[in-house]
Protein backbone atom coordinates (compact mmCIF):
# COMPACT_ATOMS: atom_id res chain seq x y z
CA UNK A 1 0.00 0.00 0.00
CA UNK A 2 2.80 2.38 0.94
CA UNK A 3 4.49 1.63 -2.43
CA UNK A 4 1.36 2.61 -4.36
CA UNK A 5 0.97 5.88 -2.40
CA UNK A 6 4.62 6.80 -3.04
CA UNK A 7 4.38 5.83 -6.70
CA UNK A 8 1.16 7.81 -7.09
CA UNK A 9 2.68 10.91 -5.52
CA UNK A 10 5.80 10.63 -7.67
CA UNK A 11 3.59 10.20 -10.72
CA UNK A 12 1.64 13.34 -9.84
CA UNK A 13 4.85 15.32 -9.34
CA UNK A 14 6.25 14.12 -12.69
CA UNK A 15 2.98 14.94 -14.44
CA UNK A 16 2.93 18.42 -12.83
CA UNK A 17 6.53 19.10 -13.93
CA UNK A 18 5.76 17.95 -17.47
CA UNK A 19 2.73 20.23 -17.67
CA UNK A 20 4.75 23.15 -16.28
CA UNK A 21 7.52 22.56 -18.82
CA UNK A 22 5.02 22.34 -21.67
CA UNK A 23 3.39 25.59 -20.54
CA UNK A 24 6.74 27.38 -20.22
CA UNK A 25 7.87 26.31 -23.69
CA UNK A 26 4.62 27.62 -25.16
CA UNK A 27 5.43 31.23 -24.14
CA UNK A 28 5.81 33.49 -27.14
CA UNK A 29 9.39 34.37 -28.00
CA UNK A 30 10.50 38.00 -28.16
CA UNK A 31 12.16 37.39 -31.54
CA UNK A 32 8.78 36.31 -33.00
CA UNK A 33 7.09 39.51 -31.77
CA UNK A 34 9.93 41.65 -33.15
CA UNK A 35 9.90 39.87 -36.52
CA UNK A 36 6.10 40.06 -36.87
CA UNK A 37 6.23 43.83 -36.39
CA UNK A 38 9.29 44.34 -38.63
CA UNK A 39 11.31 45.47 -35.59
CA UNK A 40 13.90 42.68 -35.30
CA UNK A 41 16.41 45.04 -36.91
CA UNK A 42 16.74 46.92 -33.63
CA UNK A 43 19.33 44.36 -32.45
CA UNK A 44 22.85 45.79 -32.58
CA UNK A 45 24.76 48.87 -31.46
CA UNK A 46 23.44 52.32 -32.32
CA UNK A 47 25.23 55.66 -31.94
CA UNK A 48 23.99 59.21 -32.33
CA UNK A 49 24.63 60.42 -35.86
CA UNK A 50 25.85 63.87 -34.76
CA UNK A 51 28.84 62.69 -32.70
CA UNK A 52 29.33 59.10 -33.84
CA UNK A 53 28.61 57.82 -30.35
CA UNK A 54 30.54 60.28 -28.20
CA UNK A 55 27.19 61.50 -26.79
CA UNK A 56 24.81 58.51 -27.01
CA UNK A 57 25.48 54.83 -27.54
CA UNK A 58 22.85 52.10 -27.14
CA UNK A 59 23.25 48.37 -27.65
CA UNK A 60 20.36 45.92 -28.00
CA UNK A 61 21.90 42.46 -27.53
CA UNK A 62 20.40 39.03 -26.99
CA UNK A 63 20.99 37.97 -23.38
CA UNK A 64 18.99 34.74 -23.76
CA UNK A 65 18.70 33.88 -27.44
CA UNK A 66 15.34 34.86 -28.96
CA UNK A 67 13.78 35.45 -25.51
CA UNK A 68 15.45 38.30 -23.57
CA UNK A 69 17.25 41.32 -24.92
CA UNK A 70 19.68 43.37 -22.81
CA UNK A 71 19.74 47.10 -23.52
CA UNK A 72 22.75 49.12 -22.43
CA UNK A 73 22.94 52.88 -22.92
CA UNK A 74 25.64 55.44 -22.26
CA UNK A 75 25.04 59.17 -22.46
CA UNK A 76 26.90 62.16 -20.93
CA UNK A 77 25.05 61.92 -17.59
CA UNK A 78 24.75 58.19 -16.88
CA UNK A 79 24.94 54.58 -17.96
CA UNK A 80 21.91 52.32 -17.85
CA UNK A 81 21.07 48.69 -18.31
CA UNK A 82 17.64 47.17 -18.94
CA UNK A 83 16.04 43.98 -20.13
CA UNK A 84 13.25 43.50 -22.63
CA UNK A 85 11.28 40.27 -22.44
CA UNK A 86 7.83 38.75 -22.84
CA UNK A 87 5.44 38.25 -19.93
CA UNK A 88 4.42 34.60 -20.41
CA UNK A 89 1.03 35.22 -18.79
CA UNK A 90 -0.26 37.99 -21.05
CA UNK A 91 2.23 38.22 -23.94
CA UNK A 92 3.15 41.86 -23.24
CA UNK A 93 6.72 42.96 -23.91
CA UNK A 94 8.09 44.40 -20.68
CA UNK A 95 11.03 46.66 -19.80
CA UNK A 96 12.94 46.75 -16.49
CA UNK A 97 15.98 48.94 -16.00
CA UNK A 98 18.35 50.76 -13.68
CA UNK A 99 21.05 53.39 -14.10
CA UNK A 100 24.38 54.45 -12.61
CA UNK A 101 22.75 57.39 -10.78
CA UNK A 102 20.46 55.10 -8.75
CA UNK A 103 17.41 55.50 -10.97
CA UNK A 104 15.08 52.72 -12.04
CA UNK A 105 12.42 52.21 -14.68
CA UNK A 106 9.55 49.90 -15.53
CA UNK A 107 7.70 49.94 -18.78
CA UNK A 108 6.01 48.25 -21.65
CA UNK A 109 7.12 48.05 -25.28
CA UNK A 110 4.55 48.25 -28.04
CA UNK A 111 5.59 47.01 -31.48
CA UNK A 112 3.71 48.65 -34.33
CA UNK A 113 3.23 46.92 -37.69
CA UNK A 114 5.14 49.65 -39.52
CA UNK A 115 8.49 49.13 -37.81
CA UNK A 116 7.89 51.62 -35.01
CA UNK A 117 8.58 50.60 -31.42
CA UNK A 118 7.15 52.63 -28.53
CA UNK A 119 8.39 52.35 -24.96
CA UNK A 120 5.92 53.61 -22.35
CA UNK A 121 8.06 54.14 -19.28
CA UNK A 122 7.57 54.94 -15.60
CA UNK A 123 10.76 55.96 -13.82
CA UNK A 124 12.22 57.02 -10.51
CA UNK A 125 15.38 59.10 -10.66
CA UNK A 126 18.28 58.58 -8.26
CA UNK A 127 17.09 61.54 -6.18
CA UNK A 128 13.55 60.13 -5.86
CA UNK A 129 11.70 62.11 -8.53
CA UNK A 130 9.11 60.09 -10.41
CA UNK A 131 7.56 60.46 -13.82
CA UNK A 132 6.61 58.86 -17.06
CA UNK A 133 7.44 59.29 -20.69
CA UNK A 134 7.08 57.73 -24.07
CA UNK A 135 10.04 57.00 -26.35
CA UNK A 136 9.43 56.22 -30.03
CA UNK A 137 11.91 54.29 -32.15
CA UNK A 138 11.36 54.27 -35.91
CA UNK A 139 13.58 52.08 -38.04
CA UNK A 140 14.03 54.08 -41.24
CA UNK A 141 16.42 51.56 -42.78
CA UNK A 142 18.68 48.72 -41.67
CA UNK A 143 21.22 51.27 -40.44
CA UNK A 144 19.15 54.33 -39.45
CA UNK A 145 16.74 54.80 -36.57
CA UNK A 146 14.94 57.96 -35.45
CA UNK A 147 14.34 58.19 -31.69
CA UNK A 148 11.78 60.65 -30.33
CA UNK A 149 11.34 61.35 -26.63
CA UNK A 150 7.73 62.47 -26.28
CA UNK A 151 7.87 65.55 -24.04
CA UNK A 152 5.78 68.74 -24.25
CA UNK A 153 8.50 69.80 -26.70
CA UNK A 154 9.51 66.46 -28.32
CA UNK A 155 13.20 65.71 -28.74
CA UNK A 156 14.18 63.70 -31.85
CA UNK A 157 17.59 62.47 -32.90
CA UNK A 158 19.03 60.13 -35.50
CA UNK A 159 20.86 56.96 -34.49
CA UNK A 160 23.03 55.02 -36.91
CA UNK A 161 24.11 51.42 -36.67
CA UNK A 162 27.71 51.00 -35.62
CA UNK A 163 29.39 48.57 -37.95
CA UNK A 164 31.50 45.87 -36.28
CA UNK A 165 35.22 46.19 -36.89
CA UNK A 166 36.65 43.39 -39.00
Amino acid sequence: MRYFMLTGRCGLIVMFLMLAAAHASAAEKLIDILQESKCAGIAGTWVDANTGGREIRTTYAWKFRDRVMEITTRDPTKESVAIMGVNATNGEVFHMGADSNGGSSLGKWEMKDDGEIVLELLYTSGDGQTGGLSIRHRLESNDTMIVTVELPQPISFKMIRKKPKN
